[in-house]
């Protein structure tokens, strides 16, 4: 018995186009490979926070160089979620509980981490260590990434829900941060 939603000869395989998952038209500055190096991180950070302290932005800008060569994530991605979860501030905490200037909701993660065989993550360390939160926030990106990478083209929107309707807002935050970081022309600083 064949479905009639399926053809029962197909001639040809045709590729899903990774683009159209959201149908829409945002861009491809998440795809363009920028500089892990700090100075350019930096400057990222710079352009969302002209207002930041330099040398606050110097240290995270080190700080998020170090985690992104530990897990190969484009730094646009991570500094425009960073600025979109928690504007830079490591003491912020959410209405749902989440932490860090990563924004890391430990009871969903650890759950996660535990069923990978994962340390759960230290809460307390969480509060206090820039670079543990980054960290945690790096491991959480390459599991969305090693998941749903193949064939989610905007695999990081999942950083902050599951959900269609929640990723496609985050989208629209990340994707605001990205057209700045776009218009400064960070790429050119490679």
């Amino acid at each position: 018995m064949v479905c009639s939603r399926f053809p029962a000869k197909q001639n040809k395989v045709e590729s899903i186009k990774l683009t159209s998952v959201y149908r829409d038209n945002f861009g491809d500055f998440d795809k363009v490979h920028v500089s892990n190096k700090p100075p350019v991180i930096a400057k990222m950070i710079s352009v969302l926070k002209p207002d930041f302290n330099v040398a606050e932005v110097n240290d995270v800008a080190v700080k998020i160089h170090q985690v992104l060569q530990k897990y190969k994530i484009e730094p646009q991605i991570v500094v425009a979620i960073i600025d979109t979860e928690s504007s830079f501030n490591h003491e912020a905490v959410s209405s749902t509980g989440d932490l860090s200037l990563a924004q890391v909701n430990v009871n969903v993660w650890n759950k996660e981490f535990i069923r990978l065989n994962l340390a759960p993550i230290d809460t307390e360390k969480l509060k206090v260590d820039k670079t543990y939160a980054l960290d945690v926030m790096g491991r959480i990106l390459n599991i969305l990434k090693t998941r749903y990478g193949k064939y989610d083209r905007r695999w990081y929107a999942r950083y902050h829900s599951k959900t269609k309707k929640y990723k496609r807002n985050y989208l629209h935050k990340l994707e605001s941060r990205m057209r700045l970081l776009e218009k400064s022309q960070i790429v050119a600083m490679n």
